[in-house]
């Protein structure tokens, strides 16, 4: 299969960057207030201060790390049909997280979203057929923060029968993650054997880890469930200005991180991951969409095919508050520079505009088209005497039409890519249906879908066991508040 590929950098440069971020974690180190965390690194072998809550990873314990993790790991879905495993070879699309506002599903005007708005959210990725993994995407605003994640995550648990990756906070709170997709699957082994759910862990850049979400993390290696250490440095403020300096700090925090869960739980599945950019140098605020975010994440991608890790990187992101053309030119360009780089495992940010604070319904279906048209564009193709087509060449001869040919109908669908949003007709056609912008025309695909699309429901009997689990993590967490 010929397929088209990008190195940015050379062996001996991605070799620089890992040396580097080595030479961070053994002589600058890493901090956090997790005792749990650093008694594992000193049981490791690791230098731990646990007065200034640090410490420093020697060499070694890296390189054990990265032969302990898994290469390949299996992503399941509580409708086995989507399931799918992570292996270096294709890409896999999410949607971006967490986000506090959402563009109204009637008015499109930004607003605070609900638990409403993350069940037709769910809904509509159970649908879209280039989206494999169900993120938390909005917040459940009007849900108690103690409680909000664990009921983000059964609200999104019921719409979707796909992959579902939302964040860990707490030990806690991890555990009766555990519990509610323990329910699900049918308990704990089959769980570990069919993890229906992967958990966010974000380090906080320049490499530290946070109690709560290092805790989690360590939760879920040792129940089988993979985490996904997905840092997100900005270039001038969390990390160094210069774009190596991002990639050596991102490096360095997924590295500090690995070495936590392979040493709590050798073999524990981990997932390289980034959100990395740079800042604005006139508001200090992110820039999601800018180039050099697509270099950075070239880059890691490369990096990580270095350590045969999975990974999850950032691109379809846009800083515009509209699906607009400014959405549209953004997110192409950051998905196709980083699809055409090769093993890229997953990609997030599908649906977020307004540098990720908002998710927005019709630029995740058209998001969903984007995708498809830059798979086919970086698919490739065999070589071989049937598609360099010598004979029919010959056959129809100068001056011929090859419409009629059986080779031409053989080979029309797979390939030819035909967009289902995207208009591809005369003016006067276009004009004949409507004189729909594609905004308007992925408004009523959202509309339709959300008319039509019902997902694959949760038993009674284990719905009610949720609500029981649900119930009490209500009186711990409500009463601690």
């Amino acid at each position: 299969m010929a397929k088209p590929s990008l190195s940015f950098l050379s062996e001996g440069e991605v070799e620089a960057i890992h040396n580097a971020s080595l030479e961070v974690l053994e002589n600058t180190g890493i901090k956090t207030s997790s005792k749990k965390a650093l008694d594992i690194l000193k049981k490791a072998g690791a230098n731990v201060d646990y007065d200034k809550n640090q410490a420093t990873i020697p060499r070694s314990l890296i390189e054990e790390a990265l032969r302990r993790v898994p290469k390949t790991v299996k992503l399941c879905a509580r409708d086995a049909k989507y399931d799918f495993v992570l292996s270096k070879e294709e890409p896999h699309f999410t949607t971006s997280g967490f986000a506090p506002f959402i563009t109204d599903w009637e008015s499109g005007k930004r607003r605070l979203s609900t638990s409403s708005d993350l069940a037709r959210w769910a809904r509509l990725v159970d649908y879209l057929n280039n989206l494999n993994i169900t993120w938390m995407s909005v917040c459940a605003n009007e849900i108690p923060a103690p409680m909000r994640d664990l009921v983000e995550f059964v609200t999104a648990l019921k719409n979707t029968g796909k992959h579902l990756e939302p964040e860990g906070l707490s030990a806690r709170k991890a555990q009766y993650q555990i519990e509610i997709a323990a329910a699900v699957v049918g308990g704990k082994d089959e769980l570990s054997r069919r993890p229906i759910f992967s958990a966010i862990q974000s380090p906080i850049s320049p490499l530290r880890y946070d109690e709560g979400e290092i805790e989690a993390a360590i939760e879920f290696a040792k129940a089988g469930i993979p985490v996904v250490s997905l840092t997100m440095p900005l270039a001038g403020e969390t990390c160094p200005v210069t774009l190596l300096g991002t990639m050596v700090v991102t490096n360095a925090d997924n590295l500090g991180n690995l070495v936590i869960l392979e040493f709590a739980s050798p073999g524990a599945p981990v997932i390289y991951g980034a959100s990395s950019t740079v800042a604005n140098p006139r508001t200090g605020m992110c820039m999601i969409g800018a180039p050099e975010r697509s270099v950075i994440h070239m880059t890691l991608a490369q990096l990580t095919r270095r350590y045969g890790l999975p990974c999850m990187l950032a691109g379809g992101n846009s800083d515009s508050k509209l699906p607009d053309m400014q959405a549209g030119f953004e997110k192409a360009t950051t998905l196709t520079t980083l699809i055409l780089t090769g093993g890229v495992d997953i990609v997030d940010g599908l649906g977020a505009i307004d540098s990720a604070n908002t998710m927005c319904p019709e630029a995740l279906v058209i998001d969903n088209e984007i995708a498809h048209g830059v798979m086919r564009a970086c698919r490739g193709f065999e070589v071989n005497d049937d598609t360099l087509a010598v004979d029919i060449i010959h056959k129809v001869g100068p001056g011929g039409v090859f419409l009629g040919e059986r080779h031409t109908l053989r080979h029309y669908k797979t390939e030819i890519w035909m967009p289902e949003l995207s208009d591809k007709n005369t003016y006067e056609t276009w004009q004949r249906m409507g004189s729909k912008s594609m905004d308007k025309v992925a408004k009523e695909k959202v509309k339709e879908i959300l008319a039509t699309h019902k997902p694959q429901p949760i038993p009674e009997d284990v719905e009610k066991e949720i609500s029981q689990i649900l119930k009490r993590a209500e009186a711990e967490f409500l009463t601690k508040s």
